[in-house]
């Protein structure tokens, strides 16, 4: 697979700013009945599978979302809409109200397995029953296979993300792209992706490229296969075990209460107050309250730009995080 840039493609290339959750939805139904994986996703399949049966989910699930989300070389692009970067309603609406058109399309390219091809068809054709039962039960798999694990996915993406941020910082949008390395290969004006399963080339002429890291995806970075629409390129994570607290960590707690040292830490790469929530899960009102409260005590520093506030950690607030605040000297 090669992606060809322009300079301008360069100018409009970026990370994304979190987890989408399209992505960790569609990759966790492709990662459920395979075997890869087997210590990141061996205790997630067992729990997943055991309450999606203890709820009466496995059926539906089976029937209805593995044959639209394939784990094969092309699955339909409207289930991965930009909308999962805002959250799983708001994906859900915009993949229920696809055009006819591209439901034909999109679903028509779907081979038919054993008992899908009525199911398939309902989809493509737009019967309303058939997208409202698809919604349904998106949902309450999300509910069960997603949603409790989104705290390590968050932290997950959120460690590669500062890592991708990092590498901007240093070497531009050249050492950006060149961070990717083996699992892509970065030559201008061309983004190779070895092992992916299509030869095909993509020419963005100008409108960029959005990269997704992603805690689901683990084989190979995965692609938009209509080249008409916006392009992205979703990308494995590397996954790490939950870290232990530290003497240090449980200190700092209880100084400063849990969820305002959660706030503490999360400020630690920057971030708006949106971007914060989405860290720590709390929501936008809670973080602004917490960020002021750490702000009048002199440990971080926020600057608005535009219509969002910007935070970072003040010297202080790095001393205090790092464990190596100045001690007074007693006369």
């Amino acid at each position: 697979m090669r992606i060809h840039f322009t300079r301008a493609d360069l100018a409009c290339t970026h990370v994304a700013n979190g987890p989408d959750v399209m992505w960790e939805v569609v990759g966790s139904l492709q990662a459920l009945p395979n075997t890869y994986g087997k210590n990141t996703f061996g205790p997630w399949r067992r729990q997943v599978r055991h309450d999606l049966h203890r709820a009466g989910l496995a059926r539906p699930v089976r029937d209805r979302l593995l044959p639209v989300a394939p784990h094969a070389a092309y699955y339909p692009d409207l289930l991965t809409p930009p909308e999962g970067a805002l959250g799983l309603e708001e994906a859900l609406n915009a993949i229920l109200s696809t055009s006819r058109r591209r439901l034909r399309e999109e679903i028509g390219r779907l081979g038919d397995g054993p008992g899908h091809g009525a199911w398939l068809d309902d989809l493509r054709t737009g019967r309303a029953g058939a997208l409202a039962e698809l919604g349904d039960v998106m949902r309450a798999y999300h509910r069960l296979s997603v949603e409790p694990y989104w705290p390590t996915i968050r932290a997950c993406v959120d460690s590669d993300i500062a890592r991708r941020r990092h590498a901007l910082r240093e070497g531009g949008m050249h050492g950006l792209l060149d961070s990717f390395r083996p699992s892509m290969r970065w030559r201008f004006p061309v983004l190779e992706i070895p092992l992916h399963p299509s030869g095909r080339d993509i020419h963005l002429n100008g409108r960029g490229l959005l990269l997704i890291p992603s805690y689901f995806n683990r084989l190979h970075p995965l692609t938009i296969f209509d080249a008409e629409l916006p392009q992205a390129v979703v990308y494995p994570v590397e996954h790490h075990p939950e870290p232990v607290p530290t003497r240090h960590d449980t200190a700092l707690a209880r100084l400063l209460g849990d969820t305002r040292a959660a706030v503490l830490r999360a400020v630690a790469d920057g971030g708006t107050t949106g971007e914060l929530a989405q860290r720590v899960g709390v929501s936008p009102p809670t973080i602004s309250h917490h960020t002021a409260v750490l702000r009048d005590a002199g440990l971080i520093a926020s600057r608005r730009t535009a219509t969002t506030m910007l935070h970072t950690l003040s010297p202080l607030g790095e001393a205090l995080l790092a464990g190596r605040l100045p001690t007074r000297s007693r006369m």
